[in-house]
């Protein structure tokens, strides 16, 4: 079964404004990786440092909304570790932000095959370093692998 992690902008997606066609294809393409988990065809994974993540959006309603749907999702949570933060520092170098840098290392840690993102920098930062997960966008991940 495939392994992914989802960043916070994929939770953020659906809840974003829908007008423009790209967003709004990236939202359909999330919902459709959350029906595969909830049909258990995919595993997603999620950390403490997601979920800080998400705790601090600071639209409230926002907030609660994709709280409302994170929790529900009951995901399996990866433990964070020295490790992870060693891992994080060397991945910065490819010029990934610190917190992004953290999500791939948590990824990595668990063997994760897909990090999606609708981070566009951070998938192009991310073609330029050695990682062990495929970051990918939510549209590519349902196009080409699910």
């Amino acid at each position: 079964m495939l392994k992914i992690y989802l960043d916070n902008c994929c939770y953020n997606r659906p809840f974003d404004d829908l007008k423009q066609e790209k967003i709004n294809l990236e939202s359909e393409a999330v919902k459709s990786i959350i029906n595969e988990y909830c049909n258990n065809k995919i595993k997603i994974y999620t950390s403490d440092v997601l979920l800080l993540e998400i705790n601090n959006i600071k639209d409230v309603l926002k907030r609660q909304k994709i709280l409302e749907v994170y929790k529900k999702l009951n995901l399996e949570n990866i433990s964070f570790s020295s490790e992870i933060i060693k891992r994080a520092y060397e991945i910065r170098e490819y010029n990934i932000k610190n917190m992004d840098s953290l999500h791939i290392a948590i990824a990595e840690s668990s063997n994760i095959d897909y990090f999606i993102t609708t981070d566009k920098l951070l998938i192009n930062s991310s073609k330029r370093g050695n990682l062990k997960v495929k970051v990918i966008n939510p549209i590519e991940f349902v196009m080409g692998v699910i």
